[in-house]
């Protein structure tokens, strides 16, 4: 493991066919990294699961066929693939019928983005957890069983990709013959694509078997504790690459990719960011790239865009593993030396973000910025989240070059905020916390007035609903930096899918309808959930994430591909074994007062046992009573609500969880939310509606 903090990766995903490769996706620019703990939400038990599996990728342009394993993957009806391509459920030998397993065709267009994607299986009862599909210009070549030791490696032809798994205790060996003056790189992919495996890479002569101790890797920097080597052999010959865990785990989750060509590995784009709307000048930061040009980027001005993604190519070469281009909404640039001392600073607007690096031993970074008084300023530095193994100390200067504030070494995002005493000009330093240099220490500064916003947090990332029905998403509203306004929710996405709400001011958590347009084919349809607010005559516009959630289903990932953390999918499916239909009697509660929620069932074929209803949700400062089950052969119930003064005035939403047994199985439905409307409590005085005063 390496000595210093892990470096954190942002995403993955390219173009092959060219000199270089740009790939977009959808995302709010701006992610929470720790969220708070709010709703749980789990999944259906009908729907299907995916399990953990390293096999599924394909190349740019070809067509294959896969083997999808997990529970209740019988009677599938699509197949959600987040990059370009054709998926189809073949028919043959009762294929869709076993609930562990089912056989999937890819087919992929010769331009589909090289890097990591998603797939997800929707049946007719749900959708899947997202699994992890890679796409490289290589075809991949399955590991074979024989290869766990020196005397019997597995012979592997340059250039390739290869898709292993390790065991317990064990090393894999490949022999490799390269040619005199060859350069070429290895890097496993594992930890980045959701596995567990902490890999390293060794190389050893495959006549001596002995180990060139010069030819390792292990951590390297921007790699998310994957390892990449490149190395040009002197003399030819045959060499073995040993793949292990670092502490010799492996099970069948322990899933990599080794990558053996002549391609770029690059730490960082550079500059790390581009602004909305503009063309910007992107290049690459790492050993070796040097050699390798810029390339021009024609950013979209799409605010939910979070990111661009490059990979480098050397012409009639083989592309390297993609790497990111944050956006923003403020200018960018790249620094400009000399700027070692404050009279020398990069002028920089703000709001404003510039890329940086620590080239030489004892650099130092100085940007200068207006700032007026009695407003207060951040300036922030990103490092490990953009796959920069940098460390920064940020220190903030006035005309007279006293220092007036300075971040925290002890805290995991280098951040200052100052408020200037009067108008002028500071200068923002930079430097290497633990003074070091090269090509791999890339950070990344803005400078921006701190202002009020808002963040989403969604609770899961998927469900189920028939067309002409609907089910609810679960959202935790965040108000930051003394925002109290109140938020627009709504589903963005398929056209098919529909919902808002509206986080009232005082409110917290919201509950977003997700319905169905009439009509709506099965299969799985991908969705976001997108607010927005006014503060101080600005349009906002936020994401909900999925943090928490994409951390687990990859395996503990500290810092996931920031374009998965919005991606969200439902299920539409064929008619449900039964429906809900839910009401408020009254309608409106006031405050102090009680009343009941009614729950009525239509019951379809097998939905004949007990129907058990638990409240997911009720507003702060309600109580709601447990609900007695829906006998057998009865359809309605309710459960008392009681209201306490202190209760949020207004429309408030009501969430339930609906279950029962159909034909033996668990079967659970979560319906759009009951809005009631919460009044406030008359005074005794208050003449009753239609009472004349007196």
């Amino acid at each position: 493991m390496s000595r210093r903090r892990p470096a954190w990766v942002v995403a993955f995903a390219g173009f092959a066919g060219g000199l270089f490769a740009i790939a977009f996706f959808s995302q709010s620019h701006r992610v929470a990294v720790a969220q708070p703990k709010g709703l749980v939400i789990t999944p259906a038990p009908q729907a299907p699961t995916l399990a953990n599996s390293g096999s599924l990728g394909a190349k740019v342009g070809d067509t294959l066929e896969l083997t999808l394993t997990g529970t209740n993957l019988n009677d599938p009806v699509s197949v959600l693939l987040s990059c370009p391509g054709k998926v189809s459920i073949p028919t043959d030998n009762k294929n869709g019928t076993d609930a562990a397993k089912l056989r999937v065709k890819v087919e992929l267009p010769a331009d589909c983005p090289v890097g990591l994607h998603t797939l997800r299986v929707a049946t007719k009862q749900g959708v899947s957890n997202f699994r992890p599909f890679l796409v490289d210009e290589l075809a991949a070549v399955p590991e074979v069983d024989t290869n766990r030791s020196k005397d019997m490696p597995q012979v592997a032809t340059i250039p390739t990709v290869i898709a292993g798994r390790t065991d317990p205790e064990m090393s894999d060996f490949y022999k490799v013959k390269v040619s005199p003056g060859q350069t070429v790189t290895f890097e496993v992919i594992a930890r980045r694509v959701g596995s567990p495996l902490d890999p390293i890479i060794v190389l050893h002569d495959a006549k001596t078997k002995r180990e060139l101790v010069d030819l390792y890797a292990d951590d390297t920097p921007g790699l998310q504790s994957d390892c990449r080597l490149t190395h040009t052999f002197k003399d030819g010959g045959e060499f073995l690459v040993e793949v292990r865990d670092t502490t010799y785990r492996g099970g069948a989750d322990y899933f990599y990719r080794l990558r053996i060509g002549d391609f770029p590995g690059v730490t960082t784009a550079f500059p790390v960011a581009a602004q909305r709307g503009q063309t910007a000048s992107i290049g690459f930061a790492g050993p070796g790239t040097a050699e390798i040009p810029p390339v021009s980027l024609k950013v979209p001005a799409d605010p939910t865009l979070a990111a661009m993604y490059v990979s480098p190519k050397k012409p009639g070469g083989i592309g390297g593993w993609p790497v990111a281009v944050r956006l923003s909404n403020w200018p960018e640039a790249a620094e400009q030396e000399p700027n070692d001392e404050p009279a020398k600073a990069n002028k920089l607007p703000v709001p404003g973000g510039v890329s940086g690096r620590f080239e030489k031993a004892g650099d130092l970074d100085h940007f200068a910025i207006t700032g007026k008084k009695g407003v207060k300023y951040s300036a922030a530095v990103s490092t490990f989240e953009i796959n920069s193994p940098c460390e920064v100390l940020i220190r903030v200067l006035d005309e007279k070059g006293k220092e007036i504030g300075r971040s925290t070494p002890a805290q995991p995002n280098a951040r200052v905020e100052f408020t200037p005493a009067a108008d002028g000009t500071f200068v923002i330093a930079c430097e290497q916390l633990n003074f070091l240099s090269g090509p791999n220490e890339i950070y990344h500064l803005t400078v921006q007035p701190v202002a009020a916003d808002f963040d989403i947090v969604l609770a899961f990332d998927r469900g189920e609903a028939p067309a002409g029905g609907g089910t609810a998403i679960a959202a935790t509203v965040n108000r930051l930096n003394g925002y109290t306004g109140p938020v627009n929710l709504s589903i963005v996405g398929d056209p098919s899918l529909s919902g808002t709400t509206t986080v009232a001011t005082g409110q917290t958590v919201a509950f977003v309808p997700l319905l169905v347009k009439d009509g709506t084919k099965p299969g799985a349809y991908p969705f976001r959930v997108q607010g927005e607010a006014t503060v101080n005559g600005e349009a906002i516009v936020r994401v909900g994430t999925l943090v928490d959630t994409v951390k687990a289903t990859l395996g503990g990932m500290p810092n996931p591909p920031r374009e998965l953390f919005s991606g969200c999918a439902l299920a539409v499916v064929e008619k449900q074994p039964f429906e809900v239909k839910l009401s408020a009697d009254p309608a409106s509660i006031e405050k102090g007062k009680g009343g009941k929620v009614v729950v009525e069932v239509v019951r379809g074929m097998g939905a004949d046992g007990d129907i058990a209803i638990a409240p997911l949700f009720v507003p702060p400062n309600i109580t709601a009573a447990a609900a007695k089950p829906i006998a057998k052969g009865a359809t309605k119930t309710d459960l008392a609500l009681t209201t306490t003064s202190a209760a949020i005035a207004g429309s408030s939403p009501f969430v339930f969880r609906v279950t029962t047994k159909v034909g033996g199985k668990d079967f659970a439905i979560i319906p759009p939310p009951l809005m009631i409307d919460i009044t406030e409590a008359k005074k005794k005085d208050e003449p009753k509606k239609d009472e004349p005063k007196k």
